[in-house]
């Protein structure tokens, strides 16, 4: 990669903290991952949807378009009770509306901008708050199409946002520290926000037990996935390199280290050494983090083998232009999962049961996934999975 000064960083989803984070660690126990499919819902739309949310007390299902042009609100078959263009300038609107998710009885959306705030909305999509600033500057865009940085819930009567954004990274020390391993020590891209009385927090989402902290090993400026468990409200906090996840108890505004464990996946090759230089598909990076209510849901891309890589690289600059080396790409970096409790207990998903993308996991722990199509259809379909470890 390119070092300059304003660093910039563009993830296409397709589709903490505080000191003490010596949590316990778990031993992990490989189990069997069984998939039962239960039906699928039907939304009669022209746009290419993706599912954002569930309200897990109306049952009803948020969905938004995929540069956000419109959301629609469904019952669980998929029947349309409401919808809404948010993007745009007025009251009731938002200039660059970049994720979505239920909010009481309404929603919230996080913008796009050098602030990133969140605007909430009532059940009539209409703007009744807006967050103070997150960030102060747009060094890093990561766009979402099937995922969400933030997990939003309701603790001890207060409504609560946990989330990451690299943007909190203070412009000081990306010009300063490029390559410093003490950053991790010092940096903090996750938060917490207290939507009712407007309180702010930033957190480190590097533990201080996460192997390059601890070994002072720079792997570059990665993200930390950070989610909230839909029933008991631990949170899950995930480094994009290594092999650890890690579980934290919500205390208030900050979070208690409580236990970390090893994940492990027959297709994930641990012995790699992530090299910060190298391109990111020469690593299984994990690219996502799901909640349910009993289980996390880890997505990793297998690797391409370096030798292939450098036998494209030898044919000269362009390379790139090369209709074999993207196919080469796709053939080998490929979406695989592992499912977790919050144990150890854990169980490899080489294929969904189904060809397609995941897109929401709710807290009964149902998969809802989107399956590949060739055409274009005036309806998007979803099939939903219970899934469990046995």
């Amino acid at each position: 990669m390119v070092k300059i000064l304003f660093y910039f960083f563009l993830i296409f989803s397709f589709s903490a903290c505080g000191t003490g984070q010596n949590g316990n660690n778990i031993t992990s126990y490989e189990v069997r991952v069984e998939f039962e499919f239960l039906d699928s819902l039907m939304v009669e739309s022209l746009f290419e949807l993706y599912l954002a949310d569930k309200n897990e007390n109306t049952e009803q299902l948020l969905f938004n378009e995929k540069q956000m042009k419109e959301l629609i609100l469904t019952d669980l078959e998929g029947k349309i009770i409401s919808r809404c263009e948010p993007n745009g300038e007025g009251p009731d609107k938002v200039d660059s509306p970049l994720e979505v998710a239920f909010w009481q009885d309404g929603i919230v959306i996080k913008e796009i901008s050098s602030e990133h705030k969140f605007n909430f909305f009532n059940q009539n999509f209409k703007k009744i708050g807006q967050s103070p600033a997150l960030t102060k500057n747009l060094n890093f865009l990561t766009i979402y199409n099937s995922h969400r940085s933030f997990s939003i819930f309701e603790k001890d009567g207060k409504t609560l946002i946990v989330g990451q954004d690299l943007n909190l990274i203070d412009e000081q020390l990306l010009t300063e520290n490029p390559e410093n391993c003490s950053l991790y020590e010092s940096t903090e891209i996750g938060y917490i926000y207290d939507v009712d009385s407007e309180y702010y927090i930033p957190i480190n989402l590097y533990p201080e037990t996460w192997k390059p902290r601890l070994e002072q090993k720079w792997v570059g400026l990665k993200n930390s996935y950070v989610q909230v468990s839909k029933t008991d409200q631990k949170v899950a906090v995930l480094p994009s390199v290594g092999n650890q996840l890690f579980f934290y108890e919500l205390n208030g505004t900050s979070l208690s280290p409580i236990s970390q464990i090893s994940l492990f996946h027959p297709e994930r090759n641990e012995n790699l050494i992530f090299n910060a230089n190298n391109e990111y598909f020469l690593y299984p990076l994990f690219t996502q983090l799901f909640s349910g209510g009993d289980y996390f849901l880890v997505e990793f891309h297998t690797e391409v083998p370096q030798d292939i890589y450098d036998s494209f690289r030898a044919k000269g600059e362009d390379f790139q232009n090369d209709p074999k080396y993207w196919e080469a790409l796709q053939k080998h970096w490929k979406s695989k999962y592992i499912l977790t409790d919050k144990n150890g207990n854990q169980g490899g998903i080489s294929e969904l049961p189904v060809p397609g993308v995941l897109h929401f996991i709710d807290a009964d722990d149902i998969l809802y996934i989107k399956p590949n199509q060739n055409k274009e259809l005036d309806y998007n379909v979803f099939y939903r999975y219970k899934v469990t470890l046995k």
